[in-house]
């Protein structure tokens, strides 16, 4: 099964094709002309074909350098596979291979941020002997970033929690079923409406859909959207 650098060097493959067919079209066409032969007024520009080629061929050159970038992130974020094999859900931004490549907060990574943690409150351990023992040059504590890491999986072990616990109405399991509500998989106790833009249901304790607070209605045309679909 193809992966998606897999198809990224295919697409740069025909670009790269298509680039070199581009250019020796120009270059046969431009030896067609008479060396010298002048425009003559009122008459077709005999360069216009020669010229037509080579704006196309600066397009494809602009593509296939887009499409190196594209190859060099994707290559990044396999080899950042490669190195975390706890990691599941990544988002990454930026276009070339210095795109900025981290963890999301997803259940999906529960495991990757715990053995993150457990290894940061080992540095962290480490640098507060090694600081005791040399006074003059002071290494990085991480107190900060174990607890904001702590909260992060306390986060999400409860919303992982929360979604084994909830039990859906018949109403909220038809709508599921039917593909009119998709539930978040990296956090699953939230259920995307389809057809709204980063609209969400929760489940009450009844197993009813409710509009969650995080992922709220924008405006009337989405509440009532909801309200039929809830009805």
């Amino acid at each position: 099964m193809l992966t998606k650098l897999d198809y990224a060097q295919v697409k740069l493959e025909t670009l790269e094709e298509e680039y070199t067919r581009t250019m020796d079209e120009a270059t046969k066409e431009s030896k067609a002309i008479p060396f010298g032969q002048p425009n003559i007024i009122r008459r077709r520009n005999i360069y216009s074909g020669v010229m037509r080629k080579h704006e196309k061929a600066r397009k494809l050159h602009e593509q296939i350098e887009e499409q190196k970038g594209a190859i060099a992130k994707l290559e990044k974020v396999e080899k950042v596979k490669e190195n975390n094999s706890l990691l599941k859900d990544m988002h990454v931004i930026g276009k070339s291979e210095y795109a900025n490549i981290g963890a999301k907060t997803s259940v999906n990574n529960l495991a990757y941020f715990k053995d993150k943690l457990e290894k940061l409150i080992e540095k962290n351990e480490f640098n507060k002997q090694e600081n005791k023992r040399n006074k003059e040059v002071k290494l990085r504590t991480y107190g900060a970033d174990i607890t904001k890491l702590r909260k992060k999986i306390a986060y999400l072990e409860k919303i992982e929690e929360q979604s084994k616990d909830q039990v859906l109405s018949a109403k909220s399991e038809e709508l599921l079923k039917d593909g009119l509500v998709q539930q978040w998989d990296k956090k699953p106790i939230f259920f995307f409406v389809k057809g709204l833009r980063k609209v969400a249901f929760e489940v009450d304790s009844n197993g009813e859909f409710f509009v969650s607070p995080h992922y709220p209605t924008k405006n009337t045309s989405e509440e009532k959207f909801i309200e039929k679909l809830l009805a």
